[in-house]
């Protein structure tokens, strides 16, 4: 049986590659041409600029669509940020129990194409566009809720199996505040993808510390982020990457 012919380095987009950098790069790109793999991408500041959890939480608390809301939701999730990542994403969810799946659909669907959808970077659309047309196995994992997550993901032709997200258990379409664990941030991201995949990625993208342990499962990390207008002020996320020596997706500042 003949294997997968590769496919020619140069097949991949002109301006794709212009925005790699790094030692690894070329590796990267020798992957992309060769037998379709398995690639896993966090979503918030590296499919599109911001994140689409935090905004549709905003949004919700905002027109008071809240059950039973605290005092000021924003901004107890603000401290518990600060305290651990994986507990305000775990509070971000619960805070939608008893909203209905179809409302926080909705809402996201509302969202994204008012704020996000104009914000995807045209670097990662490439490649995901790649990917797709070579037959990669592509996931997405991000620690945003589920909901607004495989809305997201149909814009890049992703079905709602591909999302690994922040979920809540449902009771006859209605929210729960019974989060389901892992919560998909630090080590929790490559073990949502193993449970699902079965196996570690050959590829895999991410913008921040929280995404270090997914990078750092896959045979080639890639770091992506937004280039600083401001020498003075580099991204520091990139800049770890660079000392790391893994490639880096760098996204021109607008």
């Amino acid at each position: 049986m003949q294997g997968t012919p590769e496919i020619p380095l140069s097949s991949t987009p002109e301006p794709l590659r212009r925005s790699l950098r790094g030692g690894a790069t070329e590796a990267l790109l020798r992957r992309l041409a060769g037998p379709p793999g398995l690639a896993a991408f966090d979503a918030d500041g590296t499919l599109w600029e911001g994140d689409l959890g935090e905004a549709v939480l905003r949004d919700l608390i905002a027109k008071q669509k809240l059950v039973d809301p605290p005092p000021d939701p924003w901004a107890e999730y603000l401290g518990r940020f600060e305290q651990s990542p994986a507990e305000a994403f775990a509070y971000a969810g619960r805070l939608m129990a008893g909203l209905s799946e179809d409302l926080v659909r909705e809402t996201s669907a509302r969202i994204y194409a008012s704020e996000f959808a104009a914000r995807v970077f045209p670097e990662s659309r490439s490649l995901l566009e790649t990917l797709a047309s070579r037959n990669w196995l592509v996931y997405v994992v991000s620690a945003s809720n589920r909901w607004s997550i495989e809305v997201a993901a149909r814009d890049f032709g992703l079905a709602a199996d591909r999302v690994l997200a922040l979920d809540l258990a449902t009771e006859r379409g209605i929210l729960t505040d019974r989060v389901l664990l892992p919560v998909p941030t630090l080590e929790g991201k490559p073990a949502l993808l193993m449970a699902r995949a079965g196996r570690k990625p050959d590829i895999a993208f991410g913008n921040s510390s929280l995404d270090i342990p997914l990078l750092l499962s896959a045979a080639i990390p890639v770091a992506v982020g937004l280039l600083s207008s401001d020498a003075s002020r580099p991204n520091v996320f990139l800049v770890d990457a660079a000392r790391r020596g893994w490639t880096r997706l760098e996204i021109p500042a607008t």
